[in-house]
C-alpha cells in the first residue's frame, strides 16, 4: 500500500493537469453530438443516487485513444460525429470527446465520470452550500439528461448526471465493463461529508486506508487515503481477467504502466495505467485471485 500512496502521491505533485480538467468546460461545444446520445437503450424509469452511470474520455487524440482501448480492452468505437461511443460487447458503456488544446498549450487526456443524481438543481446547491464549486452547468444535454460539472472541496472533478429515462439497473460488471471509481484525498474526513451531503451516501464502511461509500446498502463509490497529495481526482476502474497480462499489453500499445500488479496493494490483483494521451485508469481482477469461487 505504502508504494502506491508515494507513487500516486508523487503522480498528483507532478501533473497538475490532471485536476485543472480544462475543456470539459467546453461541453457545450462538443456537446451537440454528445447529447444526441442516451446513456442507455432502456432507461430504468428509475434514479439510483450516487450511482456512477457514465464515463467520458475528454482527450486531444480521440482515434488514437480508442485504437488504444480497442486494442486492449477488445471495446468497440462508434464515431457519432464528434463523439464516440464505447461499447462493451453490445453495451455502451462510455464516450470519447476529443478536446484541442488552447495555443501553446498541451492538454492530457482525463476520464471523467457521471454520477446520479435525482435533481441536478437540487444537487448543485448542495455542492455550493458544502464547499463545491459549479465549473459548468446545470444544462439540458437532449438525451442524455440534465447535467451538472463540479469541483469538489479538494478540486476533484465529477459530472452530476440526471438521466434521461432513469439510471442503467445495478448488474454484475462483465469483463471489461467499469467495476468501480475511487476518489484519491488526503483529507478523507472532509471528501466524506461532501459526498454524503451532495450524493445522498448514507453508510460508510471504513478501512485503515480505504472507505466505501453506500447507499441503501449498495456499494456505490471508494475512497482511497493518500499522504501529502497537491491534487485529488476520481479514478475510474475496469474489470480485468488477468492484470499482469493487461499491464504487457499497456506497453505494446504505447501507453504507460504507473504501478504494476506487483507493485499496488491486492496481491496482484490491481495495476494502475495510462493510455497514450496520459489519462489514468486502474485495472482490477475481481474477484480477487485468492478469493473463493474465482471466476
Amino acid at each position: 500500500m505504502q508504494s502506491l500512496i508515494r507513487l500516486v502521491g508523487f503522480l498528483m505533485l507532478a501533473a497538475g493537469s490532471l485536476n485543472g480538467c480544462a475543456g470539459y468546460t467546453e461541453l457545450s461545444e462538443g456537446g451537440v453530438d454528445m447529447a444526441q446520445i442516451p446513456i442507455i437503450e432502456n432507461p430504468s424509469g428509475k434514479s439510483y443516487p450516487g450511482k456512477f452511470i457514465w464515463h467520458d474520455l475528454l482527450t486531444p487524440d480521440a482515434h488514437s485513444a480508442a485504437t488504444f482501448y480497442e486494442q486492449l480492452f477488445g471495446w468497440k468505437i462508434e464515431y457519432h460525429g464528434d463523439y464516440a461511443i464505447v461499447k462493451n460487447g453490445d453495451k455502451a458503456i462510455a464516450g470519447i470527446l476529443q478536446v484541442e488544446p488552447a495555443a501553446g498549450k498541451t492538454r492530457e487526456g482525463i476520464w471523467i465520470a457521471s454520477a446520479s443524481v435525482a435533481d441536478v438543481d437540487a444537487a448543485a446547491d448542495l455542492v455550493m452550500a458544502n464547499g463545491g464549486t459549479i465549473l459548468k452547468g446545470p444544462l439540458d444535454m437532449g438525451e442524455r439528461g440534465r447535467v451538472v460539472m463540479i469541483s469538489d472541496p479538494q478540486r476533484a472533478n465529477l459530472v452530476l448526471l440526471q438521466a434521461k429515462g432513469g439510471d442503467p439497473v445495478d448488474t454484475k460488471a462483465q469483463i471489461g465493463d467499469w467495476l468501480w471509481n475511487e476518489i484519491w484525498t488526503d483529507k478523507p474526513e472532509t471528501i466524506e461529508k461532501f459526498y454524503r451531503q451532495v450524493l445522498g451516501y448514507d453508510e460508510l464502511l471504513s478501512g485503515d486506508d480505504y472507505d466505501v461509500f453506500m447507499h441503501e446498502g449498495n456499494w456505490r463509490a471508494g475512497l482511497r487515503h493518500l499522504q501529502d497529495a497537491k491534487h485529488m481526482l476520481w479514478v475510474p476502474v475496469v474489470r480485468v481477467a488477468d492484470p499482469y497480462a493487461i499491464t504487457r499489453r499497456v506497453k505494446e500499445l504505447g501507453g504507460v504502466v504507473w504501478v504494476t500488479p506487483d507493485e499496488a496493494p491486492g496481491n496482484g490483483d490491481i495495476a494502475l495505467i495510462g493510455d497514450t494521451t496520459g489519462a489514468l485508469l486502474l485495472v482490477q481482477r475481481w474477484p480477487s485471485q485468492a478469493a473463493k469461487g474465482e471466476e
